[in-house]
């Protein structure tokens, strides 16, 4: 399937803030898709279906948690009810519990597997029916560098990823010859509102606006805009077939590094502080 029709129909979860946000103005900006949009804050998905609605897409809004299998249901439910078949699914909805493993519960690994993983699992059983009956449709998994080369304080959050990656990998092999685009988008840092809501002790997206050296290099070497990140997704998305895209000049150094020689990617993630996680009160 290549390219994006106009009016198609696109589900996009965490659509409130950051990537998810970005895909949903670039696209209803492009191609005045209709839009099923799922985020937890209300406040700010209604604000991104404001902004997508003035740019001429037809929106509708699910709020709740993406990893509680009501919210999918009602997700897909209102999707079939308002606009009928989904042309194109984006898994971006993600969860981080940073820190080292000692710090991290199996609860809490469950926690983040529902929403990085099982939720995009459950999303795309139940859209893949259609997709192969019409022999044609998109599901976008936004994974990252972190599910090519894990890092210490990350253990949890790239395990993660790698289980969406090899997902991706292994759907695009089966169903790319039967009309299924599946791409797959391994982000390095991507400045959104993710490190803070994940509290995260290295919010870049912050860092990136201080008047300083490591401000200006954040910014303008290490990491990119979420709605730079957008721009380069719907490129894969018009090229159309099967794809992998790593974004960031320095995640894709990385991924480079760890496909061609492991030891050393192994051996420069060992210089990574583990304690990344929430600042204890002292």
């Amino acid at each position: 399937m290549k390219g994006i029709r106009q009016g198609s129909v696109v589900i996009i979860t965490g659509a409130s803030t950051g990537i998810g946000r970005a895909l949903a103005l670039k696209l209803a900006e492009k191609y005045k898709v209709k839009l099923a949009l799922n985020a937890r804050s209300k406040e700010a998905l209604d604000e991104t279906a404001a902004r997508a609605r003035d740019l001429g897409s037809e929106v509708i809004t699910v709020y709740g948690d993406i990893a509680n299998p009501e919210v999918v249901e009602n997700l897909l439910g209102s999707t079939k009810t308002n606009f009928g078949q989904c042309d194109v699914l984006i898994n971006n909805a993600g969860f981080a519990m940073p820190g080292a493993m000692g710090s991290i519960s199996v609860n809490d690994w469950r926690k983040v597997f529902e929403v990085n993983f099982f939720a995009p699992l459950q999303l795309t059983y139940a859209v893949l029916p259609e997709m192969l009956e019409r022999h044609a449709g998109k599901v976008i998994n936004i994974a990252s560098v972190a599910g090519k080369l894990a890092f210490p304080g990350s253990v949890c959050y790239a395990s993660t990823k790698f289980a969406l990656t090899g997902f991706s990998e292994g759907m695009a092999a089966e169903l790319g010859p039967k009309g299924i685009d599946v791409i797959t988008v391994c982000p390095g840092l991507v400045r959104t509102e993710f490190f803070r809501k994940n509290r995260n002790s290295n919010d870049v997206t912050a860092m990136a606006e201080e008047k300083n050296i490591q401000g200006w290099l954040l910014k303008n070497f290490i990491s990119i805009s979420s709605e730079e990140a957008a721009l380069e997704i719907v490129k894969a998305c018009e090229r159309g077939g099967c794809q992998e895209i790593v974004l960031t000049v320095p995640g894709k150094m990385m991924e480079r590094i760890a496909g061609i020689c492991p030891p050393a990617a192994f051996w420069l993630s060992r210089f990574v502080p583990a304690d990344r996680g929430p600042k204890k009160p002292s």
